[in-house]
């Protein structure tokens, strides 16, 4: 079961989608933490019995400055996995690109267990492969739930476009190489992305027309 979290219509937070993927009353995973404000962990405490882990797509301020309170929220440790390329967005706000007026110095100082392209993450009896998908930071990654058939894309691929490429750590040249990675799944997988609505691999290769200029490259 996948919950969505979606502040695209609130003013007063910018933050990306949040995502809690798992079975009610068992254990969760969550999938970017950008909201200060309770929805989430009030959720979690109502329907689960522990998160086992937090999944980062990448380190930008809208998807990690609800990090710190989320993880004091709960009263037992939680590792949190990012990409090493994008650890120094964590500490320099330079870099992460805080949007919210209260966001202009954002340190986190929070440990992070390190990902790689193509590693197998496993949590009990879930099973996550990491898809690096440099372009939007040098350190974007997707998070590939085979078997709940679901794509966790951060800023690399939306419904309709993609994430910015003129931020401090954005590759660029690495656009077309990032998208065909995701090209070779499954057409009716259900892309989660880090802003707006849901979509399908399979839509995405017809109307998107980044994707469909990377399979043309």
């Amino acid at each position: 079961m996948v919950k969505v979290f979606n502040f695209d219509d609130n003013p007063n937070e910018f933050s990306a989608n949040t995502y809690v993927i798992g079975k009610i009353g068992y254990s969760c995973l969550v999938v970017d933490i950008g909201s200060t404000k309770r929805d989430v962990t009030d959720y979690i405490d109502t329907h689960y019995e522990k998160v086992v882990g937090v999944l980062l797509t990448h380190a930008h301020a809208d998807h990690v400055r609800g990090l710190p309170s989320f993880l004091r929220h709960f009263k037992y440790d939680i590792p949190v996995y990012l990409s090493p390329e994008d650890k120094p967005l964590l500490t320099d706000p330079a870099l992460n690109v805080p949007t919210m007026e209260g966001d202009k110095n954002l340190l986190l100082n929070v440990d992070t267990t390190d990902i790689e392209d193509g590693e197998e993450l496993t949590f009990k009896n879930t099973k996550v492969l990491v898809i690096h998908t440099p372009f939007h930071t040098q350190g974007s990654v997707c998070y590939f739930f085979e078997d709940d058939n679901a794509l966790f894309t951060g800023d690399t691929l939306f419904k309709g476009s993609i994430g910015r490429t003129d931020l401090p750590t954005s590759t660029p040249e690495t656009i077309s190489s990032s998208l065909k990675k995701l090209s070779s799944l499954s057409d009716y997988l259900v892309i989660y992305p880090g802003h707006g609505g849901i979509s399908r691999i399979g839509i995405e290769k017809e109307t998107n027309p980044y994707f469909k200029a990377a399979l043309e490259d």
